[in-house]
């Protein structure tokens, strides 16, 4: 930053912390620098407004710097267009941000991957300090890799325990060239894949033609994109949870509103006689009976987590969202 003139910076909040999606914070602060300190802060509300409405207000505001968790990468592009620059995927408390930014350390997934290892110290820390559910007597009867000391498997040896039964080449007769088209994905050294294209790779070295797609109504966004792009090498069928159309009062619950059918969207699916399925976005119950119904093999493509810009491993670098299971649970 250059130190004698001001930068006017906003932060959409969340209690104490940035928001860990901008377009869900009721209140944003607004944070002017001179001089590398802090001269000037105030709070507004943003609350109902939409990306535009939010673009529009930080154009009219002058800023020059937007901190702010998960965000569209359409938003940053035009924000970028308007002059402001976005340092997003932050997870930090306000006053940890506004420090790291005012000594140049902040930078986008401050709070998470710069600091996956420290913070992950400190969630088995405060998990730790928590009593387990089972007795230590229990464990001894059972496998468990977690509590595995020696771990030989991190250095591709074979495991010490006994468990030799555990792997039968015969079982693995008719799913030979899966298991061949996943190691040589898994052997990919050139570039890293992204889950979409290690998807869609899969499915191109097991010749499969036809991808079903089991949705989430709240993901019909994200779920137009994905099927443009699977159909540029594969015929795709899509069927959204809310397929049948009854509500949940009248066929399941008490409960208002309309009715998830996952079994419904797994018999859609194998009356079309789909290679694979792809589940996105589907609840986590939902996605265990979809599971359990779909009669072609079934990977869940990615999830859904409102809170986490559907980046659900996220929590785990973070001491806040840690704390928060905890005192729910």
């Amino acid at each position: 930053m250059n130190r004698n003139q001001i930068v006017r910076v906003a932060i959409p909040l969340f209690g104490t912390r940035v928001s860990p999606r901008c377009i869900y914070s009721d209140q944003m602060l607004l944070v002017s620098i001179k001089d590398n300190e802090v001269v000037s802060r105030k709070i507004i509300d943003t609350g109902g407004m939409s990306d535009e409405e939010r673009l529009a207000q930080l154009v009219n505001l002058r800023i020059d710097l937007f901190i702010c968790g998960a965000i569209e990468e359409d938003f940053i592009e035009r924000a970028d267009s308007f002059g402001i620059r976005v340092i997003y995927n932050v997870a930090a408390e306000v006053e940890d941000i506004l420090s790291a930014l005012l000594s140049g350390r902040l930078e986008t997934g401050f709070g998470l991957s710069n600091q996956a290892g420290a913070l992950a110290s400190s969630v088995r820390a405060i998990l730790l300090d928590r009593e387990p559910v089972e007795e230590s007597a229990q464990k001894k009867d059972r496998i468990d890799c977690v509590e595995c000391i020696d771990r030989p498997c991190m250095e591709n040896k074979s495991c010490t325990n006994d468990t030799k039964d555990l792997f039968l080449a015969d079982e693995y007769s008719d799913l030979r060239h899966s298991m061949e088209v996943t190691a040589d994905i898994s052997a990919e050294t050139d570039r890293k894949l992204c889950r979409i294209a290690e998807f869609i790779y899969y499915c191109l070295g097991m010749e499969y033609k036809h991808i079903g797609i089991a949705f989430c109504v709240e993901m019909f966004q994200e779920v137009e994109i994905l099927t443009r792009l699977l159909r540029r090498f594969f015929k795709v069928s899509t069927v959204c949870c809310r397929i049948g159309g009854q509500t949940q009062h009248d066929a399941i619950t008490a409960v208002e509103g309309m009715c998830c059918n996952p079994i419904g969207q797994a018999r859609v699916l194998n009356s079309l006689k789909t290679d694979i399925n792809a589940a996105v976005g589907l609840c986590v119950g939902c996605d265990c009976i979809f599971a359990r119904y779909s009669e072609a093999p079934m990977s869940t493509l990615f999830v859904k987590d409102k809170s986490l810009a559907n980046n659900p491993v996220s929590a785990l670098y973070s001491k806040y969202y840690i704390n928060d299971i905890l005192k729910e649970v």
